[in-house]
């Protein structure tokens, strides 16, 4: 045993650099975290276009001449997409910056 390897004075960074059971721990919750953070995004994503093709009625009503469902994809989605890819986006560097963190933890 090498010094400095005595129980407890293990870095999160040794962990993953030897490949060891808790560095394959760290990188599980990660890649677990990261994973649910996108399919959140995909279910806010895929929310109204598939509201509005499970309520066809939605197809039938006209506004100005044009679906309903038309100006529900056209008017609200691209802020709410700019909005929720900014928050996904700041999420996402949040995840990796704490990793980053716990990385470099002595």
């Amino acid at each position: 045993m090498a010094p400095g390897d005595q129980l407890g004075s293990r870095t999160p960074r040794d962990e993953l650099a030897e490949a060891t059971e808790h560095g394959a721990l760290y990188l599980r919750r990660l890649r677990q975290r990261q994973l649910a953070l996108s399919l959140l995004a995909l279910v806010a994503f895929g929310v109204l276009p598939l509201a509005i093709d499970i309520v066809p009625q939605l197809r039938r009503v006209y506004v100005l001449g044009i679906p309903l469902a038309i100006w529900l994809l056209v008017v609200p989605l691209p802020p709410i997409f700019l909005i929720l890819g900014a928050l996904y986006a700041r999420r996402a560097d949040a995840l990796d910056e704490s990793f980053r963190e716990l990385v470099r933890r002595r």
